[in-house]
């Protein structure tokens, strides 16, 4: 039940992530499609298939419906919602609820696929980062991920957090609801104090 949740908020969030980013490069209606879809779906699909089990979203309808009926909305409400679309604030508060829903689902698929503490922060930063790595690939820019704002870095502690909570047998649904909020809190202050990592040169 607390994976699908986690699952499902980061997928709301992502395809509304990626709505914002497509808008933001004026991509036509198939273009915002594909980074909608994309950013929701992708890392939990590059998840799965690491985790070598049928990709959630391929095998379930309510991915995909879920991110149809976000773009649908968003289509036909972004005039009205042009200037929350333009919030800063707003685009890094939802970005960030969904980088952390797909880091802990992401870790707690390692976790159920019997994957060490190695593999399962892996799996938290593959899904959290995957698909919006593909997005920016896809419209031809340097991706977030590799441009700063402690991004990546939240994932992976989100992930060795459940990995260890896990050793020490104190992971349940209360310590992951709090990992999530610390999560959470986490993205928005780093890009609050504007927190980048130290550059060569």
């Amino acid at each position: 039940m607390l994976l699908t949740f986690a699952e499902y908020l980061g997928i709301f969030a992502f395809a509304y992530s990626g709505f914002s980013v497509g808008l933001r490069h004026r991509l036509d209606l198939l273009g915002l499609g594909v980074s909608a879809f994309l950013t929701a779906l992708g890392g939990g699909l590059i998840r799965d298939l690491l985790a070598d089990r049928p990709p959630y979203a391929l095998t379930h309808e309510g991915p995909a419906l879920s991110v149809l009926l976000i773009l649908v909305l968003l289509i036909l409400f972004h005039r009205r919602l042009h200037h929350e679309l333009e919030s800063r604030t707003l685009f890094i508060f939802i970005d960030a609820l969904g980088l952390a829903s797909f880091a802990v689902s992401g870790a707690l698929v390692g976790r159920e696929a019997g994957f060490n503490g190695a593999g399962i922060t892996l799996l938290a930063f593959i899904t959290a980062v995957g698909g919006g790595l593909l997005r920016d690939i896809l419209i031809n820019r340097v991706p977030y991920l590799l441009r700063g704002g402690f991004y990546g870095i939240v994932a992976l502690i989100l992930g060795i957090a459940i990995a260890l909570f896990d050793r020490f047998g104190i992971l349940n649904d209360l310590s992951v609801l709090a990992l999530f909020t610390a999560g959470v809190l986490l993205r928005m202050w780093a890009w609050k104090q504007k927190w980048n990592l130290p550059t060569l040169g």
